[in-house]
């Protein structure tokens, strides 16, 4: 896990990386799920994608 950086002075937590890492993976995984049909057969599209993102951040946070 990394520690805290700064950024012009202020100190911004290893949380705010590792969310900004993952908008980018997020965008590819829910272009590709949009279509190959996917988001079709789920129940809640948006509650889908929110576990999605959060999955994602986890993944980083335990992966680096």
């Amino acid at each position: 896990m990394l520690s805290e950086f700064a950024i012009a002075g202020i100190y911004v937590p290893p949380f705010f990386l590792y969310a900004c890492i993952s908008v980018p993976l997020y965008w590819l995984l829910r272009a590709a799920m949009a279509r190959s049909g996917l988001l079709r057969w789920v129940w809640h599209p948006a509650l889908f994608e929110f576990a999605l993102s959060l999955a994602l951040v986890s993944l980083l946070i335990l992966l680096l």
